[in-house]
């Protein structure tokens, strides 16, 4: 299980839990044209995620940082799923209902 540090309210995981996650597909649903690909963790740290303008829906939560993804990934390891699908899309358009 994540363990939270009290001082500098960072948490971290075990290797095993780290494992379970990098083992995990992700697959990205772009809203706007209904295109599916799949993605590594490299890659998504690499994503703009401060970019206000593009939402991204894990289940119906809106994932804001790469450290909000690995964290709803690790929710998802420990219930057994192996694959986590984002929707991605323009902020207006899911605003408009998508």
């Amino acid at each position: 299980m994540a363990k939270t540090e009290e001082k500098e309210g960072q948490w971290t995981l075990s290797p095993e839990e780290l494992e379970k996650i990098w083992k995990m597909k992700v697959k990205v649903v772009y809203r706007e044209t209904e295109e599916t690909r799949y993605c590594t963790l490299d890659e998504l740290k690499t994503w703009d995620w401060g970019n206000q303008d593009i939402w991204r829906i894990v289940n119906g939560w809106q994932i804001t940082s790469f450290k909000g993804l690995i964290s709803m990934m690790h929710m998802k390891a420990q219930r057994g799923l192996e694959e986590v699908e984002i929707l991605e899309s323009p902020r207006c358009l899911m605003l408009a209902g998508g």
